[in-house]
């Protein structure tokens, strides 16, 4: 599966009518302050003529390995800032994290990191229906792992809008639109 993910700026509630790429067997609209984000699923990577402005750079890309998907998935997005010179750093944490068995024992299939200018966007994949469920539910379980990787990127990831700011819920975005594939 291959992901884009473009940014556009949120100037109402109407979800923009895109047509039907090529391939694409998912398409979800996220809403979240000031942007609208559109994420879209395709079979196989689309051709440079369906590059478009706002288009986020994806940086790290991880899946639970294939047939890990028992049954359909549940994104849950989160939007922060970063510098974009972190990148490296910030894969890093996910790719040590990843290694372990804590991405299975909380329930992700898939991650995705994208970055466009400074803002950050991680994209999760879950088999349960709410991710930020299963995103509280690890910082209550306080699995030693995720309290690591959290402390790290505190720092480095910071809010979209400090001012707004106070749990790590505050930064999920909200799925308005969903299409799928038969």
């Amino acid at each position: 599966m291959h992901t884009t993910v473009t940014l556009a700026s949120r100037e109402s509630d109407v979800i923009p009518e895109a047509p039907r790429d090529a391939g694409l067997t998912r398409r979800q609209v996220f809403t979240y302050h000031d942007l609208l984000i559109d994420v879209r699923d395709h079979a196989a990577a689309p051709g440079e003529d369906a590059a478009a402005d706002g288009r986020a750079t994806l940086f790290y890309d991880w899946s639970a390995g294939i047939g890990a998907a028992r049954g359909p998935l549940h994104s849950t997005l989160i939007v922060n800032r970063m510098d974009p010179a972190r990148k490296a750093e910030v894969a890093a944490l996910f790719a040590e994290l990843d290694a372990t068995d804590f991405p299975e024992r909380m329930g992700t299939r898939h991650r995705r990191l994208f970055l466009l200018g400074d803002v950050y966007l991680h994209l999760q994949h879950f088999e349960q229906e709410d991710g930020g469920a299963l995103i509280d539910k690890a910082w209550v379980d306080a699995d030693p792992r995720f309290i690591k990787i959290c402390d790290a990127l505190m720092p480095i990831v910071p809010p979209y809008d400090p001012a707004v700011w106070t749990t790590p819920a505050d930064a999920i975005a909200t799925r308005v639109h969903h299409w799928e594939a038969a």
